[in-house]
């Protein structure tokens, strides 16, 4: 749940996190159809500008394994409208025709559910989703400016002292980028959605880690 006493509207640039060439804001209904792009591009594959044919994969990307985009631009639209439970960062290049999406991140209030120990679940905790930057963007910094502008939203906004994270088990590279930036591997798990998967995929191997860190 936000802190009622901390408000941010759609919109807003979040000055701290940014930098000369690249700003953060917080997602509006405006800028849903570029990001919706952007984010299907990040998990899927973004079509070459230049090469018909040829398509640009993300690390983090999931379309070996799943046949629909990570979102739809209806779901995109009702999670910006939804400022009591999340908020959605977004990172905007300048650029001499103006401000271009290259990525976002989602601050989301945490299933209790899913808290289990005593350690855990006497923590207010939110979960970091949504990550995504544009392939042709990728290893510019974008994302750790976009973690470090959700870590500061977790903290005033949310109040929290606990971040999860979702992370495909056989995305190896992400959880080792992720135990870097402090978070552990908590040993549970949760299916990817199977309607979700291509035919020829069994279910049951298709799994998300789930990753946490403790914020001081």
């Amino acid at each position: 749940m936000a802190n009622s006493n901390t408000h941010f509207q759609s919109g807003e640039l979040v000055d701290d996190y940014s930098n000369e060439n690249i700003h953060l804001y917080i997602a509006s209904d405006d800028d849903s159809e570029d990001l919706c792009k952007v984010i299907n591009w990040a998990y899927g594959s973004k079509p070459s500008t230049t090469v018909p044919g040829e398509y640009t994969f993300s690390w983090i990307g999931t379309r070996q394994v799943v046949k629909a985009d990570r979102i739809t631009l209806e779901s995109l639209r009702a999670e910006i409208e939804d400022k009591e439970h999340r908020l959605i960062l977004v990172a905007k290049l300048r650029t001499p025709s103006g401000l271009q999406i290259v990525g976002c991140i989602k601050i989301e209030s945490y299933d209790k559910n899913l808290q289990i120990g005593d350690d855990e679940k006497q923590d207010v905790a939110v979960e970091f989703g949504l990550y995504a930057v544009d392939p042709d963007y990728q290893s510019r910094g974008i994302g750790t400016l976009l973690y470090n502008g959700a870590l500061r939203m977790a903290k005033e906004y949310f109040n929290a002292q606990r971040i999860y994270r979702h992370v495909l088990s056989s995305k190896k590279n992400q959880i080792d980028w992720y135990h870097r930036l402090g978070f552990v591997e908590t040993g549970r798990f949760i299916p990817y959605p199977p309607q979700r998967l291509y035919p020829n995929i069994d279910p049951d191997t298709v799994k998300f880690s789930i990753l946490t860190k403790h914020l001081d």
